[in-house]
């Protein structure tokens, strides 16, 4: 296409547009009329998505960092974990040969003289997945205790030496006795994984 046939369409164009009939303020409106639809799709097609996917890309930079910051608080707590599950597997290496969370409490309850108000003993094991511990629990329910058995029961129970720790108490009045308390226990220690 060259020049001149260039300029004739132009001409045409002009011509079937009536642009050469407009007076000079005319041609200013239509101009502006343009150039305005010309901002507006410029706006729409080429400005608005460029900020949409800014917008989109920065929400997700600062939700990649939150979850960065999540993984290495969860980093920090599992090291901790290590660390301890390092202390519990000395002090479990120290615990006499033999040992079971059950006899424990057998022998506990029979120091602190509560063995006669135990209801019932109920041991189980949950195994960790991929660990190298598994943690024994008996639930344990003594009826009309006292205060200071309880206590004295407790006090005997807990054990840093022999890695035995109360994970759940419940402590209500005894519907037969008054001054008395019927108390549900969930005692815990780890054993080594077979």
């Amino acid at each position: 296409m060259n020049i001149s046939s260039l300029q004739n369409v132009i001409q045409n164009i002009r011509a079937k547009t009536g642009v050469d009939d407009m007076s000079a303020r005319e041609r200013l409106l239509v101009l502006g009329a343009g150039l305005a639809i010309l901002g507006v799709l410029f706006y729409h097609f080429i400005l608005s998505p460029y900020i949409e996917a800014r917008h989109r890309l920065i929400k997700s930079v600062e939700l990649q960092e939150r979850e960065l910051v999540e993984i290495q608080l969860l980093k920090q707590e599992y090291s901790e974990l290590r660390i301890e599950e390092g202390g519990i597997k000395a002090n479990l290496a120290k615990r006499a040969k033999g040992f079971t969370l059950f006899t424990f409490l057998d022998q506990q309850a029979e120091k602190s003289q509560v063995k006669e108000l135990i209801k019932y003993m109920k041991p189980s094991v949950i195994s960790a997945e991929g660990g190298s511990l598994e943690e024994s629990v008996v639930e344990l329910k003594l009826q009309d205790v006292t205060l200071e058995q309880l206590v004295r029961f407790l006090n005997l129970t807990e054990s840093e030496k022999n890695v035995v720790s109360i994970k759940r108490l419940s402590i209500q009045v005894s519907a037969k006795k008054q001054g008395y308390l019927d108390v549900i226990l969930q005692i815990v220690t780890f054993m080594e994984a077979a």
